[in-house]
């Protein structure tokens, strides 16, 4: 991507474009173009605001303080018009009062873009979460249960659960889901940090935002919560700081269009907090440490790490596989880890009955590995807990206290249990499919799907399976 910063004769003032779009056009003020690839609506950018313009056999880009413009070759009626227009506009900067010092930033931010480092760390994390995605189908829920956050083990002493939620991912068929659309997004804005920072920068910056975004959804949240969103927002939080405080430092071709990265997060933002199962206080935290990180880490774009940074991105590199090897560990005790960790999570004083429920759910309803004896007696402990401690007024809870008797054989008190949730929400087809299965009207491993109530159609048109209460109501960061 290159073209020459020579004077180019016969410039032209107009550059129509395709379509009933204006054309660009170059006048004393500045450069009069389309503010969107798709839109008609244009911006004037004034000399003194360019930082640089690229060109590519495909695109021509414009980068300004206020954001990054991409025009297509195709937008143009003249194949060749974008070279000739590049050239113009860098002769119109010459002739500006200041025009020789901005030409030499252009020109330095130019010779940035030329050799673009490859990012390494960017894809080495995306490798070890899709790695340990692949473990997670392996050994279930074991790796889940000793990685993913919960904020009461982490208060009791559990720390390293800050770092290992966030290589996790939402467990069966939601995970890939949910590893698939972090991953996708990790790539561009992890590259988009990583080139400016480069490599020691960017590890810094992935572990703090990592363990900012799980503080926060320890301190504003409830939990279980996995996944790798809190970093991807981390990362764009730190895009977004770049943009608007070292945007005459980066090649255009480098920065997104700072409306769509801004529109991007506000819908993210959005979702988070409307979604019951994401968990906005993760990737809040996420943008905000992401943002402070790059403040931090930033002088100058491009720039040899200082000797500093290199060691805490080495004590950063240190504290994560620590925290690895310590689930590890967890893993690696003798017993059944899913009944080791039911009964850690009951010997909690003031753990809410959510978690209660969740875990009894969860550990009970397990295909890989199918739950032994004795991690159905420890579900049915925390199912009871937390029965009792919403004074069996919550149906939901109910549920996972019928469904763990159920699993134990004890399809009396399964059919007692599940018919006082549904006198308490008759209108769900859930429980009552749930009856049908506990009496043997339905195949004893066809369970059916929960919807939550304010999902459900109105109850002549409701149909039963939806998904389970806890797994589908688990707070992921997605």
């Amino acid at each position: 991507m290159s073209f020459s910063f020579d004077t180019f004769d016969g410039i032209g003032r107009v550059f129509p474009l395709r379509g009933d779009v204006e054309p660009i056009v170059l006048d004393d003020a500045g450069i009069r173009h389309p503010r969107s690839q798709r839109g008609r609506a244009t911006v004037l950018t004034a000399y003194r605001d360019v930082t640089h313009v690229a060109v590519s056999s495909r695109i021509l880009w414009l980068g300004a303080h206020d954001s990054v413009y991409v025009i297509p070759r195709a937008s143009f009626e003249n194949y060749d018009a974008p070279e000739i227009l590049a050239n113009a506009l860098l002769v119109k900067i010459r002739q500006q009062p200041d025009g020789a010092a901005q030409m030499a930033r252009i020109e330095q931010v130019e010779r940035i873009s030329k050799d673009p480092p490859a990012p390494v760390v960017t894809r080495a994390f995306i490798g070890i979460c899709v790695a340990v995605f692949v473990l997670q189908q392996m050994l279930g829920i074991r790796i889940d249960l000793a990685g993913e956050l919960i904020p009461e083990l982490v208060r009791d002493g559990d720390l390293w659960r800050i770092i290992t939620a966030n290589l996790l991912h939402a467990p069966g068929g939601l995970g890939f889901i949910h590893i698939g659309i972090n991953m996708l997004a990790m790539l561009p804005l992890g590259t988009m940090v990583e080139r400016p920072l480069g490599p020691a920068r960017t590890i810094c910056l992935i572990v703090f935002t990592g363990l900012g975004s799980m503080i926060a959804a320890s301190w504003f949240g409830s939990g279980p919560v996995v996944g790798a969103s809190g970093i991807v927002f981390g990362m764009a939080g730190a895009v977004l700081w770049l943009d608007y405080k070292r945007s005459d430092q980066l090649p255009a071709w480098w920065r997104f269009p700072r409306r769509n990265l801004l529109g991007l997060i506000l819908i993210n933002g959005v979702l988070g907090a409307i979604v019951p199962i994401v968990a906005f206080a993760a990737h809040a935290g996420g943008l905000a440490f992401g943002a402070i990180g790059a403040a931090v880490l930033t002088d100058r774009v491009s720039s040899p790490a200082p000797l500093r940074t290199k060691i805490v991105s080495a004590f950063a590199l240190g504290i994560s596989f620590v925290a690895v090897a310590t689930a590890g560990m967890e893993l690696a005790k003798p017993g059944d880890p899913a009944a080791h960790y039911a009964v850690r999570i009951s010997g909690i004083p003031d753990i809410s009955p959510n978690v209660l429920n969740d875990t009894a759910w969860i550990i009970a309803t397990s295909t890989n590995p199918e739950p032994t004896e004795s991690v159905l007696l420890a579900a049915l402990a925390l199912a009871d807990r937390a029965v009792t401690e919403t004074e069996r007024s919550e149906p939901t809870i109910l549920d996972t206290l019928a469904e763990v008797l159920f699993q134990l054989g004890n399809t009396d008190a399964a059919i007692a249990t599940i018919d006082e949730a549904i006198a308490l929400d008759p209108d769900s087809s859930y429980f009552q499919e749930q009856r049908r299965r506990f009496s043997g009207e339905r195949e004893r491993d066809d369970r059916p799907n929960y919807i939550p109530p304010q999902l459900r159609p109105s109850r002549e048109k409701e149909k039963a399976d939806p998904e389970p209460p806890s797994e589908a109501e688990r707070e992921l960061t997605v």
